[in-house]
């Protein structure tokens, strides 16, 4: 699957990208539980590029985070 144009859907499993995850601890794998579309704004050298902002419940250590989905895998998607 092709990252840069994935959806994520509530209730999907995400894995951590290698890109944030310390080099002393393995990648945590979490729970999507929600999706701001488009609510990340990052400034490229001539334009802006938005990214979805997910919300994880992260399995191994019960936190919860928003991140912007460039930074997150996806591990498993139920089908409908």
């Amino acid at each position: 699957m092709e990252q840069e144009k994935l959806v994520f859907k509530i209730a999907d499993i995400v894995k951590e990208s290698y890109l944030i995850v310390p080099a002393d601890r393995a990648a945590w794998t979490g729970l999507v539980l929600g999706i701001e579309h488009d609510a990340w704004v990052f400034n490229k050298l001539y334009d802006l590029q938005t990214q979805d902002r997910v919300v994880v419940l992260w399995l191994d250590t019960g936190l919860i985070e928003e991140l912007p989905c460039s930074v997150l895998l996806l591990e498993y998607r139920e089908e409908e």
